[in-house]
């Protein structure tokens, strides 16, 4: 059998051979990112969940690295904000400078609270503890806490914000395993209202001014917002799988599902599907650019247009079940023992579409993030004290 090394260079080879006969990327050029002081302050960037920082500056044709941090034997994907990296751990959730990785504080409410993926507002972490299922909302700078709830529920998906386009209020957005639904004031961690659904609560998205819920019954529900009002349904539709991830557009909403395909369901049709990607290229959560999501699934990555489902490229190989995350004009994508780099236009017919692949040694990514010029990847790790978190910036 060929080396993981020799597939893996393969993938460029199939990129290009996968451009043959697909939709171009006429309407959607991508360019360089330049800014090196972006945020990434939610678990897929913003509260529409595209994993996508356009003008990001980050490691294009190759990466070095900039500092790793070990810590324990599993982390979870980084977010980023105002240089610093949160990062949650089986142990805590620990506060990183982004310039050097020197830890600036942690947070431990029990001995293994298990965080999720955190939020960061206007200079708050909200953070859940799985462990205690408690929300947590602490000071950015110094990491004391400024509230808590209590929960009986069984709390644990990450926070998400209700903020941005057509929201001068912004709330917290916490779920649970009953399919409870809250809106908490930031400040105080009031609820501003409540709903409930069917199934524990696995995903939000908000594109103004509908919000998404998908549950582990499979049930994508879509709700009309008002500043601080209890949203009015609007459609709901069972999907096949429990919902990992969400990522609304324009043409409608793209719901993956554990163990199923990328599909895309018509907000102008109650939810009905529009189309259905194949599995093997398209099941992750995707990234949302342009035109476009880019997937992963058990065997390749590819680019999938989001008005008609048509691909525009597709890389052949094997890849982790870590999301992707793009910034600039560059998809990256977790392998097993490292990140890959490719050009989020296809890289042409003469091209492979493949920059890089940065070796991750030792365990499985398990997060992807794009700030402060950099490349933030999170794994787990085969070593009591194995690296467990690298920072890759551009050669």
């Amino acid at each position: 059998m060929p080396s993981r090394r020799r597939v893996l260079t393969a993938a460029g080879t199939a990129a290009s051979v996968g451009l043959a006969g697909c939709a171009g990327f006429g309407e959607d050029r991508f360019s360089p990112g330049s800014d090196a002081d972006t945020d990434w302050p939610m678990p897929r960037g913003d509260p529409r969940n595209t994993a996508f920082a356009p003008d990001a500056a980050a490691p294009r044709d190759g990466a070095s690295e900039r500092w790793t941090h070990d810590e324990g034997f599993d982390v979870r994907t980084p977010v980023v904000a105002d240089g610093t990296a949160y990062v949650p751990t089986a142990e805590a959730l620990v506060a990183l400078d982004t310039a050097d990785g020197s830890e600036r504080w942690r947070f431990a409410p029990s001995d293994q609270p298990w965080p999720a993926p955190p939020a960061v507002h206007d200079g708050t972490v909200f953070v859940t503890a799985s462990d205690e299922d408690e929300i947590h909302a602490l000071d950015a700078e110094t990491g004391d806490e400024l509230w808590s709830l209590d929960g009986d529920r069984h709390v644990h998906v990450s926070p998400h914000l209700l903020a941005g386009e057509l929201v001068n209020e912004p709330s917290v957005l916490v779920g649970d395993a009953t399919g409870r639904v809250a809106a908490l004031d930031p400040a105080t961690g009031d609820a501003a209202w409540t709903v409930d659904l069917f199934g524990a609560v696995r995903a939000f998205a908000y594109r103004a001014p509908m919000l998404y819920v998908g549950t582990s019954s499979g049930e994508v529900s879509v709700f009309l917002t008002e500043e601080r009002e209890r949203p009015r349904e609007r459609w709901r539709r069972q999907v096949d799988g429990a919902i990992e991830g969400i990522a609304p557009t324009a043409n409608g909403v793209a719901v993956s599902s554990f163990g199923g395909p990328l599909v895309n369901l018509n907000g102008d049709a109650a939810g009905a599907p529009s189309w259905t990607a194949e599995e093997r290229r398209a099941g992750s959560t995707p990234v949302h650019a342009g035109s476009w999501f880019y997937s992963v699934g058990y065997d390749a990555a590819s680019a999938t247009r989001s008005y008609d489902g048509e691909v525009g490229w597709r890389a052949d190989a094997p890849f982790g079940s870590a999301p992707p995350v793009a910034a600039g004009d560059t998809l990256y994508t977790a392998g097993e023992e490292a990140v890959h780099a490719f050009d989020l236009d296809g890289g042409g017919p003469l091209s492979s579409g493949k920059r890089f692949s940065h070796p991750v040694s030792g365990g499985g990514i398990q997060g992807l993030a794009v700030a402060d010029g950099a490349l933030f990847v999170a794994r787990q790790s085969g070593e009591e004290n194995g690296t467990t978190l690298y920072c890759l910036e551009p050669n």
